[in-house]
């Protein structure tokens, strides 16, 4: 079986979400909530920062976790030497690779790069500690200036590469040949995938990176991060959970719920409508042939078992598109009984009266008792 480790970056990457900033006690909660899930790697920011965020990061590393804490790191000695400070697991190195970041950003030519990272990587190896190199917009970067950099970092010692997809610019079917190609070269490496959402294809690149040998998958608690966010935590548990559930295995899915509400009230907003798992409605049905379908069996329009989330599934009869077996099913459990003819009557009014607005379990409930009593003539069955 493949080996794999999700790496949150919540309380990194998550960090430069426009709405986050999070408290010292809310750092502490959510290190300790991705704990009790399972997440094998927690990342932190650069302890250069601020004071501050050094402080933070060593309350962190305190609470003594399960979860390694690694740190998001420049190729800056100083950086490096500051974090090695700490009692964090590991140090995350990034450095832009592309055109773009290398004109526009840190204005670093390949080789001072390496002659940059080389060093520095041998350094932490020397104290013992974990090392991840990233290439900072590898998926706009020269795949020779990518090689000629990885085969250095890579004799140095590096113990994975990071290949990013900073600005969302990749295609699944990319990602999938790019991770392929760098896994092939360096059989010995992991590699750890970062992928931003600006074109929608976050979570698909994510599992594409797996699926083309990637041992490390860099997510976020409900996709949270700089511009549109990176792939969310809950979305690539939904994926593993249907396509490799045996990679979730001591992951304690009931905690996903908790930790996506938490942020959520953090933040002061509310959980996307369409996120995976932990979105309000996901496991709502409403349409009559979905509510039949479902009440026969879940997985006729369930393809994840909401219980094994902590969760229940909820079938809305208070719209137009009810249908007369998720109603007679509620009559059932209000402990009513109607006839065929009646159930038919009954649906059509609950209809009729979803024609002025959707009606909330209570309302329906309600609607349901009133028109039972007066229907008093209603052939009943026996």
């Amino acid at each position: 079986m493949r080996s794999l480790s999700l790496l949150d970056t919540t309380l990194r990457e998550g960090e430069q979400f426009i709405k986050t900033f999070f408290t010292l006690e809310q750092r502490l909660t959510i290190a300790r909530l991705l704990d009790a899930l399972g997440v094998p790697f927690i990342e932190v920011p650069s302890p250069v920062s601020s004071p501050e965020t050094r402080d933070s990061i060593q309350a962190i590393c305190a609470l003594d976790l399960r979860s390694h804490i690694v740190a998001h790191v420049r190729c800056v000695e100083a950086d490096v030497e500051a974090a090695l400070e700490t009692s964090v697991y590991g140090l995350n190195l990034f450095f832009g690779t592309s055109s773009e970041l290398r004109t526009y950003s840190h204005g670093k030519q390949i080789e001072q790069i390496k002659a940059s990272a080389v060093p520095l990587i041998r350094r932490i190896r020397e104290a013992g500690r974990y090392v991840r190199f990233s290439a900072e917009d590898a998926f706009r970067s020269d795949l020779v200036d990518l090689l000629t950099i990885f085969d250095a970092v890579v004799e140095a010692g590096v113990e994975r590469i990071g290949l990013p997809d900073t600005v969302g610019i990749a295609t699944p079917r990319q990602v999938e040949q790019m991770v392929r190609l760098i896994s092939d070269r360096y059989p010995g490496v992991g590699i750890e995938f970062h992928g931003h959402n600006d074109t929608g294809c976050a979570i698909a690149n994510t599992i594409a990176a797996f699926e083309g040998g990637a041992d490390c998958l860099d997510v976020t608690i409900m996709g949270i991060g700089e511009r549109n966010g990176i792939a969310s935590l809950s979305g690539m548990i939904a994926q593993l959970y249907i396509h490799y559930p045996e990679l979730l295995i001591g992951y304690d899915l009931t905690q996903l719920v908790s930790l996506d509400h938490y942020v959520a009230e953090s933040l002061d907003i509310g959980i996307p409508y369409n996120m995976p798992i932990t979105a309000p409605s996901a496991f709502t049905h409403r349409a009559g042939v979905h509510t039949k379908a479902v009440l026969h069996n879940p997985n006729a329009y369930e393809i994840l078992n909401p219980g094994d989330f902590g969760l229940a599934r909820h079938v809305d009869i208070g719209s137009r598109f009810t249908g007369r077996y998720a109603v007679g099913h509620r009559v059932s459990e209000l402990g009513l009984q109607l006839s065929s003819e009646g159930i038919q009557r009954l649906t059509s009014a609950l209809k009729a009266r979803a024609e002025q607005g959707s009606l909330t379990d209570t309302e329906v409930d309600l609607f349901i008792h009133t028109w039972c009593q007066e229907k008093g003539n209603l052939v009943w069955e026996r």
